[in-house]
């Protein structure tokens, strides 16, 4: 009775091999990648508090010196409970601290922040008046932040420097102001016609040509060594092969374009959501539930 009692209150937990240097998800996979990406760039991670980052990053650290002394093709095995804490800590502080330097990022300038800050600098490009003015500011606000972001978060190894990258943001800033104006000038005869629908559209086709262009450049400059002296190829062992100015060139190209390409949901879909709100009369009609409603659909978009 006494063994079939013990037998009946044991429990024995099922354990996992695990490397903390593996990713959690397959890199081979589109999906495994944009996983991966979300954990980092999770939008909470935002509001964590500096202690929960150091704990954190204390669980990581204490993991990479048990590694150390293990022996090669040695493996840790813990429960699946002990994995995703240490994964989800992974996340944590791949979104707070820099890869290359091991300090804490600006909070303002981490990745994850994208989000909470972005939603500001939408409200600016969207939904204020298209004068000149909030054109100049709003655009020139955008970059500068993107400029901070990309400094922050900028790989140690790369070959760009600081007077690189103030030439990247001086044409980031120079193109999207230029291009701005220039699409505000062109739909001038739009916007003498009174009505917000009016207004929201033309915000959207400014916002949009005027960030797309300026990512576009941005990343032709950042990136202006790839095409002049290409990238080096790398077989499946990772062994060097050369280097490849054609690749280079195509690999870049190809980049920027997905820079032009990528503001596309941000933009659009919060003018259609707003399109569709205000045609179906539901709009709140005070001042904070408007706000409130806004700033919901930017999130989420």
């Amino acid at each position: 009775f006494i063994l079939k009692l013990m037998t009946t209150n044991l429990r024995v937990e099922q354990v996992y091999p695990f490397d903390i240097d593996q990713p959690e998800y397959s890199q081979d996979t589109f999906n495994g990648r944009c996983l991966t990406l979300l954990r980092s760039q999770n939008p909470f991670n935002f509001f964590l508090p500096h202690s929960k980052i150091e704990e954190a990053k204390s669980l990581i650290d204490s993991e990479r010196k048990v590694k150390q002394f293990l022996q090669p093709g040695e493996l840790l095995y813990y429960d699946a409970k002990k994995i995703s804490q240490i994964r989800k800590a992974q996340g944590i502080v791949s979104s707070a601290v820099h890869p290359d330097t091991g300090e804490y990022i600006p909070r303002i300038f981490r990745i994850c922040s994208y989000a909470p800050m972005g939603i500001p600098v939408l409200f600016g490009m969207l939904l204020s008046k298209p004068t000149a003015m909030n054109i100049v500011f709003w655009q020139w606000v955008n970059q500068t932040y993107s400029a901070g972001v990309n400094y922050a978060n900028r790989n140690m190894s790369g070959s760009l420097n600081t007077q690189g990258l103030l030439v990247a943001y001086s044409a980031a800033v120079t193109t999207s102001v230029t291009v701005g104006l220039g699409i505000k000038r062109l739909l001038a005869p739009l916007l003498r016609q009174s009505g917000p629908a009016n207004q929201l559209l033309a915000n959207t086709l400014i916002t949009f040509c005027a960030v797309g262009s300026a990512g576009f450049l941005n990343l032709l400059i950042m990136r202006s060594d790839e095409i002049k002296n290409g990238i080096v190829l790398r077989d499946h062992k990772g062994k060097d092969r050369g280097r490849s100015k054609k690749i280079g060139e195509s690999s870049v190209f190809k980049t920027a374009l997905t820079r032009f390409i990528m503001p596309v949901p941000a933009i659009f879909l919060p003018t259609l959501t707003f399109y569709y709100l205000e045609k179906s009369n539901m709009i709140p009609k005070n001042r904070l539930g408007k706000i409130l409603m806004e700033s919901l659909v930017f999130f989420l978009c």
